[in-house]
């Protein structure tokens, strides 16, 4: 698989949703079924995810969505999720060499949605608050601050400096509040409410991506963009392709690919990328 382009901070904070492999926590094994989501709000997506393998539980069969997690954590599942490969230096002060996390602070850096404090540290080991998830969820999707959106919560004077980004969260519907009308910002953030957001935006963009090739061996690429247009540039494999506006496909007359190949696209448009890894099926299937 050829390696990504380095990209600009800018072009890092916009969408590269991809269906990679989530670690979270630290989870070892897949399950079908855990022994404690059960009735769990968010049981659907939990496993929706893990049969995915976007997502993993413990080696107790548990998978413990009410657990919280710490800021590196949280990072490591949104770089995984959203395909953040490119790194560069970093001086935070509590970031040392041989920590399982200096990579992954390297990646969320170069993606531009984490500054650290004005101490000088990261603070990786640090439980993540919902606001701040909040926040990097709008500088990840492009969001404009959004402070109407937030007086929908009844806990908004909590909100000292988040406002706006949980408002805009909250109005593009990748963050909700609670039953009882309050989002509760400086609650940690727990597992299952973290796959949840992810599991939004993912959903927000509405992206399907399918690789056929005829007998003739053109290879067709079908994308849905966001479940009703078209993005304004497809990449497979580092090719760029040509658009059929009559059968509304993308095709690729020269990427010698085979049935049963594996083919990497990048589409591109409307201020989103998404990357996503497909295999070529016989048109006919």
């Amino acid at each position: 698989m050829k390696k990504q382009q380095k990209k600009s901070k800018e072009q890092n904070r916009l969408i590269c949703i991809v269906m990679l492999a989530v670690i979270l926590l630290c989870p070892v094994f897949s399950y079908a079924s855990f022994s404690d989501i059960e009735g769990y709000w968010g049981e659907e997506v939990i496993l929706n995810w893990t049969n995915k393998g976007l997502a993993k539980g413990y080696n107790d069969g548990t998978f413990r969505p009410k657990n919280e997690i710490t800021r590196a954590e949280f990072m490591s599942l949104i770089n995984n999720a959203f395909g953040f490969t490119e790194e560069v230096d970093i001086d935070f002060k509590d970031v040392l060499e041989g920590k399982w996390y200096l990579s992954t602070i390297k990646k969320s850096k170069a993606a531009g949605y984490i500054n650290g404090y004005e101490d000088g540290t990261i603070r990786p080991d640090k439980l993540i608050t919902r606001e701040e998830v909040a926040s990097i969820i709008a500088k990840m999707t492009n969001l404009n601050q959004y402070e109407e959106g937030s007086k929908m919560f009844k806990d908004q004077e909590r909100m000292k400096w988040s406002r706006g980004y949980i408002g805009a969260v909250a109005n593009e519907k990748y963050m909700a509040g609670y039953p009882d009308g309050n989002f509760k910002p400086l609650n940690n953030i727990t597992r299952g409410e973290a796959i949840f957001a992810l599991d939004n935006i993912i959903n927000k963009a509405g992206i399907q991506i399918i690789a056929k090739q005829d007998f003739l061996g053109i290879t067709y690429i079908h994308v849905i963009w966001n479940k009703e247009s078209q993005p304004l540039k497809v990449i497979a494999n580092g090719n760029e392709l040509k658009f059929d506006k009559d059968d509304g496909k993308w095709k690729g007359t020269s990427l010698y690919l085979n049935i049963g190949d594996e083919v990497e696209i990048t589409a591109i448009g409307n201020g989103m990328e998404y990357r996503k890894t497909v295999f070529v099926k016989d048109i006919a299937d």
